[in-house]
């Protein structure tokens, strides 16, 4: 053990005999540890909520989608097809059919304008009779007042030649589901099976773009580019990252905010880790003015306090991060903290700890006790011997 370790811990030791020297450094070390826990919960709650909103979008958006970077539809579309289901962990291949239309109730009534696209495939199971099926988003079906078995016309923006000149192209279907929509999910008002969709586009043959699942969505940026190398220029290839991308700008910002914010805390503890300090260093003069005339260097001075620092600092933080940790594991796990499940999409408060976070936090935390102990170690530093000796009489 070094001189200046053996001094600073004979130090800390020796507080607990002076009062008010002890009562300062308990201050210090509970606040800093309070600060800690603090901030480990905080990054810990928007953690968890930020995994849950990750993973559905990750659930509820197309993993990868390829779309021409001109033109309305793909160019080679069964070339894209068989590139896409060729990238390792792609697990299924969709096309993208859709356009604008108008759907009423088929019994009449006031017409909506809505955008329609084929179903994704096990989503939309056949209706019983002779109208094919068809999903309407929640908000659509309640405007024009119609629910699950209901007959709908949906009417296609495109027009078709017949005897008499152009007519609206339709459909009439029967409603298999109701869809309610989550926040995150962006899907479109109308889903139809893909035949009903290349009828009303009349898109006969080919898509304006494919869409692929992956078996692990957090590849989707190494399958991206796997699969840019198999088609080359000309196509424009997105992850369901890109496509939530202001989202997951918000979430960043939103985890940034609340670290500068609860780190505030841990800032004002650093204070009075420099009042304690400094009130050891006003303690101990004559100490540090018999060290130095036994030929201790002045940097020796200024390290015993930069070690009580440090050894501050690591108590709180150790002791905060432990506070932290169990109290987030446990509001997780037990699900302390309810939601109303009919208001909120979760029906607790999430907790998720990520060693990331708990690390950013300890660095933060041990290294502002650090820069708190360098100007009582400065101080300690510059004393005369002469001077110590001096006013401790």
């Amino acid at each position: 053990m070094s001189f200046e370790s053996f001094v600073a811990l004979r130090y800390l030791a020796a507080s607990r005999k002076t009062a008010h020297v002890a009562l300062i450094s308990t201050i210090s070390v509970l606040g800093l540890a309070v600060g800690v826990a603090a901030l480990v919960i905080a990054l810990s709650l928007l953690s968890g909520f930020q995994d849950r909103i990750r993973a559905q979008m990750a659930e509820r958006s197309p993993h990868l989608t390829v779309s021409p970077e001109r033109g309305a539809a793909l160019p080679d579309p069964e070339r894209v097809r068989a590139a896409m289901a060729s990238v390792p962990g792609v697990l299924a291949v969709e096309p993208v059919v859709e356009g604008r239309g108008w759907i009423s109730s088929a019994a009449g009534g006031a017409a909506m304008p809505v955008r329609y696209r084929n179903a994704t495939a096990g989503s939309l199971e056949t209706s019983a009779g002779p109208e094919p099926a068809v999903l309407v988003a929640a908000p659509i079906a309640f405007r024009i007042g119609i629910g699950a078995g209901d007959r709908v016309r949906l009417t296609s923006s495109r027009a078709r030649l017949s005897p008499i000149g152009p007519i609206p192209v339709s459909v009439v279907l029967r409603v298999a589901d109701v869809g309610r929509r989550g926040a995150l999910e962006k899907a479109p008002e109308v889903e139809v099976p893909e035949s009903v969709a290349r009828n009303l586009s009349g898109q006969a043959a080919g898509a304006r773009a494919f869409e692929g699942r992956l078996a692990d969505p957090s590849g989707a940026e190494r399958a991206a580019r796997d699969l840019a190398r198999r088609l080359g220029a000309g196509y424009r290839i997105e992850t369901w990252r890109d496509r939530n991308a202001p989202l997951s700008f918000a979430l960043r910002l939103e985890k940034l905010v609340m670290f500068a914010t609860v780190a505030l805390i841990i800032l004002v503890a650093a204070f009075n880790v420099v009042s304690n300090l400094a009130l050891l260093v006003v303690e101990k003069k004559r100490d540090l003015g018999v060290f130095t005339t036994m030929g201790a260097a002045p940097r020796s001075l200024g390290r015993i306090y930069l070690v009580l620092g440090a050894s501050i600092g690591g108590i709180g933080t150790t002791a905060g991060l432990a506070l932290g940790v169990a109290a987030s594991v446990v509001l997780d796990r037990f699900r302390l903290v309810p939601l109303p499940a009919d208001v909120y999409v979760f029906t607790h408060v999430p907790f998720a700890v990520h060693p990331r976070d708990v690390l950013l936090v300890a660095v933060f935390a041990f290294g502002t006790a650090i820069a708190a102990a360098l100007l009582p170690a400065r101080a300690a530093a510059r004393i005369a011997p002469g001077e110590a000796v001096e006013l401790s009489r």
